[in-house]
């Protein structure tokens, strides 16, 4: 129940997370729609998504989604808000968070930019040998040079994502819920009329 007749192969996986099936536009449109029939009030759905995205802004990849769900939970933010909103992070826009992350981060901590782009592929592959070997020589000769400033420039950026995405949510999601309660109440009165009343002949 619920899974596909046919599996997809690996390059069939690789290639929907690049490009869906669907398309792009009718992605965002159906997310769309998933996000406005999440079960909550609009502050709650509104906080939830807002911290998925301020999560995704930071360098632990791979955690998003559980950590965005955690802190939601915590600060009562809906948490299958947060897991939407922790797909702000994808294989199209982790790229430009990566730079974005490092480059504000080195510029906070005055490092010198000039020379070699950072290595992000090395320093992910490090990360993961570091972990599974619990290696930290390794995890701080590979890894932290990166990961450190990515991290203190994904501080503002979250900081920045996250009220952005709260405060431009939050009033659509309070208009969607209201055209939605008096839809129903135009609705409940239409059929309460077209009931006729007892004894009248029909």
């Amino acid at each position: 129940m619920f899974q596909r007749r046919n599996k997809l192969s690996v390059p069939d996986k690789l290639r929907q997370m690049f490009w869906p099936r669907m398309g792009w536009r009718r992605t965002a449109t159906y997310l769309w729609h998933r996000l406005q029939r999440i079960p909550g009030t609009p502050s709650s759905i509104a906080a939830g998504f807002a911290i998925g995205v301020a999560i995704a802004m930071t360098p632990f990849y791979g955690t998003h989604i559980v950590t965005a769900g955690l802190i939601a939970w915590a600060l009562r933010g809906n948490i299958f808000a947060a897991v939407l909103g922790a797909q702000a992070a994808n294989p199209w826009t982790a790229p430009p968070l990566w730079f974005g992350a490092y480059y504000l981060g080195a510029w906070m901590m005055g490092i010198n930019l000039k020379g070699h782009p950072p290595n992000f592929i090395q320093m992910f592959k490090g990360l993961t040998e570091a972990v599974l070997n619990l290696n930290g020589h390794m995890f701080m000769d590979r890894v932290w040079p990166i990961f450190w400033p990515m991290l203190v420039g994904s501080i503002p950026m979250a900081f920045v994502a996250g009220l952005v995405s709260y405060f431009a949510l939050l009033p659509v999601l309070r208009t969607v819920q209201l055209r939605r309660i008096l839809r129903r109440q135009h609705k409940t009165m239409a059929e309460h009329n077209a009931v006729p009343p007892a004894g009248a002949d029909v």
